[in-house]
């Protein structure tokens, strides 16, 4: 269910900093209103050439300027405070929100898109939304208090201003649509370059072995095209619309300087008051042409805050408060899975109970739905057919931590953080000696350390400095050295050399307090045979399984896909 208004609440938490803020743009807006009577007093002190007076003004002015000086920066101070919390903790939030969604919805979207949310669009909401809320509330301020001041020297003329001033609210009113559209347009364009620079800077090795530098190149290019259209597109709406509107407040002070005039000359006012007009009426036109422009700006980000609400969204899944336990077995239960956009079931009304400390290998052509079933075992999947249990309690009131917390899974592609060996096995957790030398020793990872390379040697970025061999070892140390109950060998070993995978492989299938699944093109008979199940699949389904000359001596599928 979506947390209601989360940013709201963020803002709420950390509100007195903006009240303050508040505070001192009301101290600032009082002053600036109060500008205009100062002006008023020196302009009628110059025509009455009161020298006494003229020096009185000027060290009260110089008290003002003092006073409205310190104001300022401390209003700006407590606001810059206020947005530091606020996106520190919306960026930690949307952040959480992202990790914490299972492993189907996480993959449902580009991580590109992701990183564009935690970058790009809270930029824009911090740019557009809280800055625009600031300076709105400033230009309120602004307008009550030199409406205030006008009223005092000439309500007739205010009224006049007032009344004109629907013009401006007008013009900007017009543009609120197409600046929602433009804004949500570079927020879109972004988002996808992100995922492109992702790609090309992943992909690096690729585009260079492949010669795609120059499909690459004009790729780039169109998005990048894509990305400064859509911003000066919105840049051009704003400024059409501030434009507009600083037409219409030209001919308004224009017009406020002849209706004054004309006041002075049947006698209403004198030249000090209409001074004063004219200074508080600057005041008031401007930020009401402001209102206009800020007004659409915050209302044109409603869909980045909803993108990053959505983001901050809790998991739908079907989450329990029960603890997993994987004592006896693991019970798949005619369960079917479809993946998004598939007519076809990946898997379908698969059943099989994976005992503890037992190995077993899952063994079809590609596609028939291995990893599918291995993911759908080890919770990977919120929404399935069929049950799954975890010594016979179902998956769905199991929590869906604890349920994490049994299973490792080493892919063929092993993903290595930027950091040393040693933080690539313990993932930055602290183990003692013991527990780390016989993670290291198990997997192999001593075989490939020396007096130059350490536990303390970087990987580099994905492992570059590393071999394939290499990466596989230490992908096998990291699942080894948090005593996980369970493996599942993706085809772990297929891209390394078949000494090296099958010295992998014979390490796992030796230790007897492991529940190993192997999955796997290899038809090697002589590793096949040290499994205590072969499971061979067809189609999303379970064909046959057995021990390897169970399997043979029925020659049924299986022996053909072996034979073949």
């Amino acid at each position: 269910m979506m947390k209601e208004k989360r940013i709201l609440k963020i803002m709420l938490k950390h509100k007195w900093w903006m009240i303050i803020h508040f505070i001192g743009s009301i101290g600032t807006a009082a002053f600036g209103a109060y500008l205009s009577i100062i002006v008023r007093d020196i302009t009628n002190t110059a025509i009455a050439l009161d020298l006494s007076g003229f020096w009185d003004i000027l060290i009260m002015t110089a008290i003002f300027i003092v006073m409205y000086a310190f104001t300022h920066y401390m209003k700006e101070i407590f606001y810059a405070i206020f947005v530091r919390k606020v996106i520190k903790q919306l960026r930690e939030e949307v952040y959480t929100g992202v990790m914490n969604r299972d492993m189907a919805k996480f993959e449902s979207v580009n991580s590109g898109d992701y990183i564009s949310a935690l970058t790009n669009d809270i930029q824009l909401f911090k740019d557009q939304y809280l800055m625009g809320l600031a300076m709105i509330w400033d230009m309120i301020t602004v307008i009550v208090f030199g409406v205030a001041v006008m009223l005092y020297l000439s309500w007739i003329v205010t009224l006049a201003l007032l009344i004109s001033s629907l013009a401006l609210i007008v013009v900007q009113s017009v543009f609120g649509k197409p600046i929602l559209k433009r804004t949500t347009k570079v927020s879109e364009t972004l988002a996808a370059f992100t995922i492109r620079l992702k790609d090309f800077f992943t992909g690096f090795e690729v585009i260079k072995s492949y010669q795609m530098q120059k499909q690459s190149d004009e790729m780039f290019k169109k998005e990048n095209d894509d990305v400064v259209n859509a911003d000066f597109s919105l840049y051009n709406i704003h400024t059409l619309a501030g434009s507009l509107a600083m037409v219409v407040g030209f001919f308004l002070n224009v017009g406020v300087v002849f209706f004054s005039a004309y006041l002075i000359i049947i006698g209403v006012v004198d030249v000090g008051v209409m001074t004063a007009i004219l200074i508080a009426s600057g005041g008031i036109i401007g930020p009401i042409s402001g209102l206009g422009h800020f007004i659409p700006m915050i209302a044109g980000t409603k869909e980045v805050r909803e993108r990053l609400e959505g983001l901050m969204v809790e998991t739908s899944m079907s989450e329990g408060t029960t603890v997993a336990t994987f004592n006896r077995d693991i019970r798949v239960e005619n369960v079917s899975y479809s993946y998004a956009n598939s007519d076809q079931p990946a898997i379908s009304e698969v059943s099989h109970t994976f005992e503890k400390n037992k190995k077993y290998v899952l063994i079809g052509k590609s596609g028939c739905g291995k990893t599918t079933l291995a993911k759908a075992v080890v919770g990977h999947f919120n929404e399935l057919d069929g049950k799954i249990a975890y010594d016979s309690i179902d998956m769905n009131v199991l929590s869906r931590e604890s349920v994490y917390k049994i299973p490792a899974m080493v892919h063929q592609d092993v993903y290595m953080f930027d950091a040393d060996i040693e933080s690539n096995i313990g993932l930055f957790k602290d183990y003692d000696a013991s527990e780390l030398n016989g993670a290291i020793s198990a997997s192999g990872v001593d075989l490939f350390l020396n007096e130059e390379r350490t536990l303390k040697s970087a990987v580099g970025e994905d492992g570059a400095n590393l071999s394939g061999g290499q990466k596989q070892r230490i992908a096998v140390a990291r699942a080894l050295i948090q005593n996980k109950p369970l493996l599942i060998l993706d085809e772990g070993t297929s891209a390394v050399d078949k000494q090296t995978g099958n010295d992998i492989e014979n390490r796992l299938l030796e230790r007897d307090d492991l529940t190993l699944i192997t999955i796997t093109h290899s038809l090697d008979e002589q590793m096949l045979r040290k499994y205590d199940e072969i499971i061979y699949m067809e189609e999303g389904r379970i064909i046959e399984y057995g021990s390897f000359d169970d399997l043979v001596k029925q020659d049924g599928k299986f022996s053909t896909y072996l034979s073949a």
